[in-house]
């Protein structure tokens, strides 16, 4: 959270000529499943007990419970995988998808620029930028450890890792191109 990882995942996806899904995600699922969009991001990429989940399915059924969504995000990233030529930001992705078919790509970026950004990019305090950042890392961390039983930490689950503190967005995509030709022997739509 707040490496710019989906600006470069942007970035490289138009470098590519590729379909980018980030948020789309959530609203293909809201579509295909008819739940308000809304409680589907409540419930994306959060830690969420199995107590917890058995209330909100208790009182607004199955489809809202973070078992089933993470089920839907599973479905929905083997269909973009089936179709090729994309991009997918986040939600376990690297967990889901084939590691010879895919490149496999974490941003990083050390703690206090990544609060400074933040803090600066929602006009918030350092405290509570840092408090933010804290929350959210932490309900990512648990939801990957929870669903995928991995540490979305650990550099060998990827191809490449880029550090954001030195590598603006659309120069950190440019690597990423790299690395996909460097992986693939091409770029997409080419035969050589």
């Amino acid at each position: 959270f707040g490496t710019l990882g989906s600006a470069i995942g942007e970035h490289a996806a138009r470098k590519l000529g590729f379909s980018f899904w980030d948020q789309e995600i959530v609203h293909t699922i809201a579509q295909e499943t008819g739940t308000r969009e809304a409680l589907l991001a409540s419930l994306d990429e959060q830690a969420r007990s199995r107590l917890e989940d058995f209330i909100k399915e208790s009182l607004i059924g199955a489809e809202a419970t973070v078992v089933e969504y993470v089920r839907q995000v599973i479905r929905v990233v083997r269909t973009i995988e089936r179709h090729g030529g994309a991009v997918v930001i986040g939600r376990g992705a690297q967990f889901i998808l084939s590691p010879e078919m895919v490149l496999r790509v974490r941003v990083v970026c050390p703690y206090e620029k990544r609060v400074e950004r933040y803090a600066q990019r929602e006009n918030l305090s350092k405290r509570d930028a840092e408090r933010r950042l804290t929350q959210v890392e932490r309900e990512r961390q648990a939801f990957i450890r929870r669903h995928y039983d991995r540490d979305v930490g650990f550099p060998g689950h990827y191809d490449i890792v880029i550090n954001t503190e030195a590598i603006p967005p659309d120069r950190a995509a440019d690597l990423v191109v790299a690395a996909y030709q460097a992986k693939f022997g091409r770029l997409p739509g080419r035969a050589d």
